[in-house]
């Protein structure tokens, strides 16, 4: 048989525990908490994905290959400019002035979704 705690020692030990179940009800709340802020930016980096995977099947030719190199490999706008006018030998003004603007609006509408949720 468990011997018998003291009054004190008992008093002690019931707020300890106490303590421990208060603590484990504040986790329990920041874990719901930072749940619901992961589930939130899951759906934005979704959204985001399927954005950008239309895009690339919406896109043509040069535009494509522009929205290729900007959001899908992350490079600038002008070294993709460059590297695109490059490969299709097109002016690089010729990139800014009529194939960069559908693109633009495009990477613009990728900046509302991540502005939507502000997830950075």
């Amino acid at each position: 048989m468990k011997k018998l705690e003291s009054y004190v020692n008992t008093i002690h030990e019931l707020n300890l525990f106490k303590n421990r179940l208060s603590m484990i009800s504040n986790l329990e709340k920041q874990i719901k908490v930072e749940r619901k802020s992961i589930i939130d930016i899951v759906e934005v980096y979704q959204m985001l994905i399927n954005q950008m995977e239309c895009d690339i099947q919406e896109l043509q030719g040069v535009e494509n290959k522009l929205y290729y190199e900007i959001v899908i490999k992350g490079e600038s706008i002008t070294k993709a400019i460059d590297k695109v006018a490059n490969s299709e030998f097109l002016d690089v003004s010729t990139l800014w002035k009529y194939y960069y603007p559908k693109v633009k609006s495009k990477i613009e509408k990728l900046h509302l979704l991540i502005s939507k949720k502000d997830i950075n």
